[in-house]
């Protein structure tokens, strides 16, 4: 129950960190910054998806 809810309060950050990088591309535009905080938005949220998905035996 532990692991999950600080993997669950790991998701809702990156949710965070996808909207504020939502909002400098919108007011800035298309830019290489906010194209490496795409990237690593992706892999953040995969791994810890990957992890709320397979628990360890």
């Amino acid at each position: 129950m532990r692991r999950r809810a600080v993997l669950t309060l790991a998701l809702v950050f990156i949710a965070g960190f996808a909207f504020l990088t939502y909002r400098a591309l919108a007011e800035q535009g298309v830019t290489v910054a906010g194209l490496l905080s795409v990237f690593i938005l992706l892999l953040l949220g995969i791994g810890i998806i990957g992890a709320l998905r397979n628990p360890p035996r």
